[in-house]
């Protein structure tokens, strides 16, 4: 027997074919849960690289951003990081103050650290 699908006149008929959505990952340092100084990230293992893979260190990242925002007269102002349960994945928040007034500054190339 065929399975029949009623569809209301107000329903759109796209509605009851497509999925919903799922939802977006959340990944906030809240999500990560304690929250740790660059001193603590600094001591955060890194794990072995591989022929294929060559991980950096979390603090190598933060440090080459601070550099990076140094020679741009950007400084920290207040920092908090935190990272995932196995350590792979770090998240930051940086306060930043710059002592160029009415200057603007944009990012058009990333930030590569190198190790």
């Amino acid at each position: 027997m065929q399975e029949t699908i009623l569809i209301e006149q107000d329903q759109p008929v796209g509605a009851i074919l497509s999925p919903l959505p799922a939802p977006a990952p959340t990944m906030t340092l809240c999500s990560y849960g304690t929250k740790l100084t660059r001193e603590e990230l600094a001591r955060v293992a890194t794990p072995a690289a591989t022929a294929t893979h060559k991980p950096i260190p979390h603090i190598a990242v933060v440090e080459r951003l601070i550099e990076a925002l140094g020679f741009r007269q950007i400084g920290v102002v207040q920092e908090e990081y935190a990272v995932s349960a196995d350590g792979m994945r770090m998240f930051g928040v940086m306060d930043l103050s710059s002592s160029f007034d009415g200057c603007r500054f944009h990012a058009d190339c990333p930030i590569m650290p190198t190790v």
